[in-house]
């Protein structure tokens, strides 16, 4: 009798293992649907105090999507496949993956993830195994990359440690070893910071003094308001600023007590899209997106239209018929995307972070691009930025 339930055991899970490779291997439609999913209670774009009176509001990454669909469909028509952008809202991070499911039921295979790093790591974790794939477009955060990986995540933007590796090799290079670092009191600051503690280890930098500060008008709070005491009585080369409010950034540039360069949240900032950067027919992209959108072109857009058209490079240079089929050519070796950067751009097979080099800006021009001159590798010099494989805590 165990053995018969045990058989009929055995027969009902490989009816389940077949059904899902047929799924799996079922042949592409000729109208692709990428699905778009945000949270609307995002933290990250709510509106905050800018100088003065003013309000700042930062904008959602959907018009890069938007418009790299539109661009990819109008080569994708020739072979006969099209592109279609399917776009919905969570109320909350922990709805975002009923929201991610209810699209695949649909046959939505690949999406587009505006979330932070929390709510994107439990949309991975509860994705661990289904017929998707999740383009991170927007959350830094290094476990997504490390520890919390999953082989159904690729990450388009770059990783906290990626944009502080990139300050650190810059700092290198100058030969400004010594930095000060002012800390912020949102735990996004203290994750900056830590990325940037790490990257000084890694590079040879030394710390002098980690600071906190908040922005208050209560004298009990003096000593962590006032930008003098806070960059007093300390010898530095440099000082770096974890501050993702912004309100105390804006005010440090000339404000410090010695005169030193100010790096991190303002004056010389790392990241992967800025609309200054003038190379690789980058000012095209810029133009078509400010044209199409109104705005300035930030590294979420950037990182939404570079994941419309690595897909698209994936079907058109595989030739799959199947998802499973160009996952596979996606995450490949073969994978060479032009994302406007110079190198050609690729995900990494550890993390499946995107390689990519980082812009160092000020608001209005491009100082350096990392990596920086002089930092070798002995597979690609792109993976001097992030953890590297012998590093990785990603277990797939």
């Amino acid at each position: 009798m165990a053995s018969r339930s045990m058989n009929r055991a055995a027969v009902t899970a490989l009816v389940f293992w077949l059904l899902s490779a047929a799924a799996q291997a079922a042949p592409l439609p000729k109208t692709i649907v990428i699905g778009y999913v945000q949270v609307a209670d995002d933290e990250r774009y709510d509106d905050r105090q800018g100088p003065g009176e003013t309000v700042i509001s930062p904008p959602r990454p959907l018009p890069g999507a938007e418009m790299s669909v539109d661009e990819v469909n109008t080569v994708a028509a020739v072979s006969g496949r099209t592109y279609q952008l399917d776009h919905d809202e969570a109320e909350s991070g922990d709805a975002l993956p009923a929201k991610v499911e209810a699209l695949a039921a649909k046959g939505t295979h690949w999406f587009l993830v505006d979330a932070p790093d929390d709510a994107m790591e439990k949309l991975a974790k509860a994705e661990r195994g289904k017929d998707v794939m999740l383009f991170n477009i927007s959350a830094t955060g290094d476990a997504l990359r490390g520890a919390a990986c999953e082989p159904e995540l690729l990450s388009v933007i770059p990783s906290r440690a990626m944009l502080a590796d990139a300050l650190a090799q810059f700092l290198l290079a100058r030969k400004w070893p010594r930095v000060l670092v002012l800390r912020g009191p949102l735990a996004p600051d203290k994750a900056d910071a830590e990325a940037f503690a790490h990257a000084a280890k890694r590079f040879g930098l030394t710390i002098v003094d980690t600071r906190d500060f908040i922005v208050s008008n209560d004298p009990r709070h003096r000593d962590q308001d006032n930008i003098a005491l806070l960059t007093g009585d300390a010898s530095y080369d440099t000082v770096y600023v974890a501050d993702n409010d912004g309100t105390f950034a804006r005010s440090l540039p000339y404000a410090t007590i010695d005169p030193r360069p100010v790096i991190g949240a303002t004056g010389l900032v790392p990241t992967a899209w800025t609309w200054t950067w003038d190379r690789y027919g980058a000012p095209q992209v810029s133009h078509r997106f400010k044209k199409r959108a109104g705005r300035d072109m930030t590294d979420t857009d950037w990182a939404a239209w570079l994941a419309v058209r690595a897909l698209d490079d994936a079907l058109r240079e595989s030739h799959a018929t199947t998802t499973e089929a160009a996952d596979r050519y996606l995450v490949g070796p073969q994978m060479n995307i032009d994302g406007a950067k110079g190198p050609p751009l690729s995900f990494r097979a550890w993390d499946h972070q995107l390689r990519q080099p980082i812009l160092l800006a000020t608001p209005d021009a491009v100082i350096a691009d990392a990596p920086m001159p002089g930092f070798l590798h002995q597979t690609n010099v792109l993976d001097t930025l992030g953890y590297d494989q012998p590093e990785t805590q990603c277990k797939f």
